[in-house]
């Protein structure tokens, strides 16, 4: 005689079952309950064409560090001109691939050739999503599976890999902070212009180059003071929009004080504090002048004439991997002084600048 269960018999074992899986997966992955405003910064992995930068140092160590361009006689600029370029040295038996997709492939896989043994050993795989960021002119979904292709066996996350289109200012923006999220994210970003899909929308005088960047990010506890992290935090950024420059004076600085006031209410930092800045486009001559008054008034350790003023990119790529590699500066020039304090400032948008404060 078959004995029938009851209905709630059937949900309890449900539930059982399903508590067990619980159990079962935070055995494998421990969780807590993340802040979802920011996140230590770990380590950093960034290459340029001229160097490999990976350690703590001195933001006077990039003033002025340029390794020059060259010229490929296949990548003609919109001015019918061969387009001034800055590679990276990738290892290859023939010229460099000129499409976005196999040039950003060969550099990926060099970059992975040359983590060193103390970057890969610092990264616990088994609690670490890689979080990928799609090259310009290059399909997320044919990125993916090339990702997935090339990276090494023995360097699998168990977390897996995601996908992002997002700038870094918008994912950071919205990072879970749920219990099942991994503790750590591996940001891997990767791009080149130096291709046909982008040399024609550099200017006639920039230098289209390349770059990868890798910054291993670990999520704090929702309870963890501020004084007990050992590493630079990485907080989202603040971008205000502030409407046209053209009708406010050259020396208007309110901008400028409004961001400033936000960062320190969101980082905690006192903005006086800073004594370095790191801007792509902040120094041009449109920004120049509300720049020397703001921190001629506000930022009394922060001298716009020293070589604590860097642009430390000088060629054209990305903007997401644009910001990755300006983040892992400001990480890299915080961490090697830890009275530093790093405003790293992005005024592609002049309607809409963006800020950071890293120390």
């Amino acid at each position: 005689m078959t004995t029938r269960t009851s209905i709630y018999d059937r949900i309890s074992e449900r539930r059982l079952a399903q508590e067990n899986r619980q159990r079962q997966f935070e055995a494998v992955f421990p969780t807590a309950d993340f802040n979802a405003s920011c996140a230590s910064m770990v380590r950093t992995w960034i290459w340029l064409p001229y160097g490999v930068f990976d350690s703590p140092l001195d933001a006077s160590e990039l003033s002025g560090m340029f390794g020059g361009f060259t010229h490929d006689s296949r990548l003609i600029n919109a001015c019918g001109l061969r387009q001034p370029i800055s590679r990276l040295a990738t290892p290859a038996a023939g010229r460099p691939e000129l499409g976005a997709f196999n040039r950003c492939s060969e550099v990926l896989h060099a970059a992975l050739n040359q983590w060193s043994t103390a970057l890969r050993a610092s990264i616990d795989w088994s609690n670490t999503q890689v979080v990928l960021f799609v090259p310009d002119a290059v399909s997320a979904l044919d990125w993916f599976d090339r990702v997935v292709y090339l990276w090494p066996p023995e360097l699998s996350p168990m977390r897996g890999f995601d996908l992002q289109m997002q700038a870094p200012a918008q994912w950071l923006a919205a990072l879970p902070g749920s219990r099942a999220a991994a503790q750590f994210l591996l940001c891997l970003s990767v791009d080149s212009w130096a291709c046909e899909e982008r040399v024609t929308a550099c200017a006639a005088d920039e230098v289209a180059g390349e770059a990868v960047c890798a910054v291993l990010l670990r999520r704090q506890p929702q309870q963890l003071e501020r004084t007990t992290v050992d590493c630079p935090t990485l907080f989202a950024p603040i971008s205000l929009d502030h409407g046209s420059h053209s009708s406010r004076g050259c020396n208007d600085t309110q901008a400028f004080e409004q961001m400033m006031l936000k960062l320190g209410e969101r980082t905690g930092i006192d903005p006086t504090r800073v004594n370095v800045l790191i801007g792509e486009s902040a120094l041009d001559r449109q920004g120049i002048g509300q720049l020397r008054q703001y921190a001629g008034d506000c930022l009394p350790r922060l001298d716009l004439n020293q070589p604590t003023c860097i642009n430390p990119i000088r060629t054209r790529f990305g903007t997401v991997t644009q910001q990755w590699v300006q983040i892992g500066f400001a990480g890299l020039i915080a961490s090697a002084d830890a009275d530093c304090v790093v405003w790293l400032l992005d005024r592609t948008q002049l309607n809409q600048p963006q800020g950071w404060l890293i120390g």
